[in-house]
């Protein structure tokens, strides 16, 4: 009974993230064949859609009555994020993960002000209803923000090569956009089992649902994220790979965050308070202090790993 639920929570996590990357890939696709830059394509449709496994995780685990789930999956996933894809990328790019001076202007001061917003929040061991509309209200002046910021006359030249490519293929939108609800569908069933697997795991194993949220599931939701950093670190598009993980940690912060405790005021077990916000205040710190000289060393990278190794063992009760 154990190894068939260990495997519904493995294949729901597996069409939880492909599901979502065929949600974006064909957005996207509709994105630029209806004329929107590449640079706000990006900043907005691709940015929450590698955001939307935690999403409609989230909103199917205020269904099933576990409103701790939503920061377990959130504080989990922002831990990995900042340690773990940093850490992989850090030593993956042997001479160091370099940064643009816009990712430390612009993207690193959001990454700061989200956590410090939802861990101010979360103090009182929930996210209220009116502290959800402020994380969202913060969410929309990001984006705002990073739309304003596109780089004027940076897209023509590529807008001009995007329309040549997608010459004619206008007609597909609508093939594009079945697509698009297919990969909502699977979407939503997995999140339906992936859910319904913890909360039975949980009670077959005697491991709290929170542990397992915060350690297994966020770790299954940042694989694409691992991936696409690595993937642009070894095209040497370093930028992408800490811009991808900055971006990701603050539309969970805020965006994650914001609309389930719209629904209904969020929980945080004590575990979760206890370790979990620590760390994700201490992984934060530790992100920001790395990437201030606009690099991540290898040795810097062994570092936040060996930190992600330490929160895991401290979260399962090993240390």
């Amino acid at each position: 009974m154990v190894l068939v639920w260990i495997i519904i929570l493995i294949v729901s996590l597996f069409g939880l993230i492909k599901s979502a990357d065929y949600f974006t890939e064909y957005s996207e696709k509709i994105g630029l064949l209806l004329g929107m830059s590449s640079f706000i394509v990006g900043a907005t449709i691709v940015a929450i859609g590698t955001s939307l496994p935690e999403l409609v995780s989230s909103l199917f685990a205020l269904g099933a009555g576990t409103t701790e789930f939503v920061a377990d999956n959130i504080i989990g996933s922002n831990i990995a994020n900042a340690l773990l894809i940093l850490g992989i990328a850090g030593v993956v790019a042997k001479k160091g993960l370099q940064m643009t001076t816009s990712l430390i202007d612009v993207d690193l001061p959001f990454f700061f002000m989200s956590m410090a917003a939802f861990g101010y929040f979360a103090l009182d061991m929930k996210i209220s209803t009116i502290e959800g509309i402020s994380l969202l209200i913060f969410f929309i002046i990001f984006v705002v923000y990073n739309i304003k910021s596109e780089p004027e006359g940076e897209d023509q030249d590529e807008m001009k090569e995007l329309k040549k490519t997608y010459k004619g293929e206008r007609k597909k939108i609508w093939k594009y956009s079945m697509y698009i609800v297919i990969s909502i569908g699977v979407l939503a069933i997995s999140a339906k089992y992936l859910i319904d697997s913890i909360l039975t795991l949980s009670e077959l194993l005697k491991i709290s649902s929170s542990t397992l949220t915060i350690t297994v599931v966020a770790f299954g939701t940042s694989l694409p994220e691992i991936l696409t950093s690595v993937a642009a670190v070894r095209r040497g598009n370093h930028a992408m790979a800490v811009g991808n993980v900055l971006g990701s940690n603050t539309f969970n912060l805020l965006l994650i965050a914001g609309i389930p405790a719209l629904i209904t005021p969020l929980a945080i077990a004590p575990t979760t308070f206890e370790v979990g916000l620590p760390f994700l205040v201490i992984a934060t710190f530790i992100a920001i202090f790395v990437m201030f000289d606009n690099k991540i060393r290898p040795w810097e990278g062994i570092a936040m790993l060996f930190f992600y190794l330490v929160f895991i063992g401290k979260i399962i009760g090993v240390m």
